[in-house]
């Protein structure tokens, strides 16, 4: 009888201390679904800057602070109240990636309504010649490395706007003839490309595309 009392009080001890160093799980429950309340009832402030300032960080997070880009990318917001620069970067990334692979895979249905009319005819031509050598390419995306606003130019009378941005991406491409063989390229190589290309458009235009018009 002695030895279960024993026993028991050993129990006990054990289950305090146990208790005491990891907590019980009940208790860590109800604080975590205090944070998660509290983080629900928490709604994140939009950077809105004031008029007066000069300090964007819409602009500044892309473009030096007291350049003419900055300068000419606040002429652009303050007439265009939808206009933000974080928007039409991230357009500008899958623009890119579609533009991209669209060319490398020869569909020019999706190229036709996203290029200026000369770069359409300049990829278009490219195309052609593949077919006409009777090449096939396979390429695969695997992601941007960088992207940087290298350029704003502003035209005030029509409201036209044309950025321009460096991209800096990795992809893979393989160049197959007729009989599918590899003459260019290896499907296991990584290879990491460089573009400068110009978007356009006129920010009244009520779509939100950008044609690409220039390529570099």
């Amino acid at each position: 009888m002695l030895q279960i009392v024993i026993l028991a009080a050993v129990a006990v001890f054990l289950f305090w201390r146990l208790r005491s160093v990891l907590g019980s799980r009940e208790g860590f429950e109800k604080t975590m679904q205090e944070i998660q309340t509290q983080t629900n009832k928490i709604k994140p402030t939009p950077s809105v800057s004031n008029p007066g300032d000069d300090f964007d960080n819409d602009i500044s997070d892309y473009v030096e602070e007291n350049s003419e880009n900055a300068k000419t990318l606040k002429e652009i917001k303050a007439l265009n109240k939808n206009f933000t620069v974080e928007s039409f970067v991230s357009g500008a990334k899958k623009a890119y990636e579609i533009i991209l692979m669209a060319f490398e895979n020869s569909d020019l249905k999706t190229l036709k309504p996203l290029l200026d009319k000369s770069v359409f005819d300049s990829f278009k031509s490219v195309v052609d010649d593949r077919q006409k050598k009777q090449l096939s390419i396979e390429a695969s995306f695997i992601g941007m490395r960088d992207i940087r606003i290298t350029n704003v130019y502003f035209e005030k009378k029509i409201n036209m706007a044309e950025i321009t941005v460096a991209f800096k991406s990795e992809m893979s491409t393989v160049v197959k003839d007729k009989t599918g063989k590899v003459i260019e390229g290896d499907p296991n190589e990584i290879k990491k490309q460089k573009d400068i290309w110009t978007f356009s458009k006129k920010l009244a235009d009520k779509k939100p595309i950008w044609f690409l018009k220039s390529t570099s």
